[in-house]
């Protein structure tokens, strides 16, 4: 008799460890791993929103730090034989601490030129940027020549490759510039264009033909703005 009671207490306490120990997993599954992972998903939920608030508030959209410099084109393609990129210059830039600075050497395609595109290498195999919303009225940049008399174009959207999937919804330049050894600013007028897919932010275009012997030239400040 003695024993079966110790038996049917051995089999409780049993029982009663093992609820426990399932209470308890239960307890660290709702409280540990599924929190941490909707906590990290309301964070992302609300820096999407945070995002977007500023936008509609009226702050610009930097080109040069959120879009990449990935769009190489003309003599460009072939990389830093014809075209060097340095897009942490510090030497005289118009806002500290950095400027780009950009050198071409012409090549046998006679022109060259670098998009900043919304995605890495993107020519409209992925959707652009859409910026229909924010209601971005011009886009404006500084620029200055290294010696000054440089021709270069800059310009936006514009990107429309046969065959892909995606394209911007827009094109715009400010046409063939002389640059001045001094900081100027320029803008180009977004009125009235169809801002709903970006691919193509900025870009800058020179020819041989107007520089026959290279140019290098610099830019800061590249801006969407109300």
């Amino acid at each position: 008799m003695i024993k079966l009671k110790t038996m049917s207490r051995l089999v409780i306490s049993t029982i009663t460890l093992v609820i426990l120990f399932h209470f308890i997993s239960s307890c660290k599954i709702q409280n540990g791993e599924p929190k941490n992972q909707k906590e990290k998903e309301k964070e992302v939920i609300q820096e999407k929103k945070r995002s977007q608030k500023s936008e509609k508030k009226g702050e610009p959209f930097d080109i040069l730090s959120r879009f990449v410099s990935t769009g190489w084109m003309g003599d460009g393609h072939q990389g830093p034989r014809y075209v060097r990129l340095f897009e942490a210059w510090k030497q005289n830039p118009h806002s500290e601490p950095v400027c780009v600075q950009v050198t071409y050497t012409p090549g046998s395609q006679g022109w060259a030129g670098i998009y900043w595109q919304n995605k890495p290498d993107n020519w409209g195999d992925q959707p652009g940027q859409n910026f229909q919303k924010a209601g971005y009225k011009k886009l404006t940049l500084w620029a200055r020549g290294d010696k000054g008399g440089e021709i270069v174009e800059f310009k936006a959207g514009g990107i429309n490759a046969p065959g892909k999937r995606y394209r911007d919804s827009f094109e715009v330049s400010i046409g063939k510039i002389i640059l001045k050894k001094e900081w100027r600013q320029y803008t180009i007028d977004l009125e009235g264009e169809d801002l709903s897919s970006v691919i193509g932010g900025f870009c800058w275009v020179a020819a041989s033909s107007s520089n026959p012997e290279g140019l290098t030239f610099y830019i800061d400040d590249v801006y969407y703005e109300f």
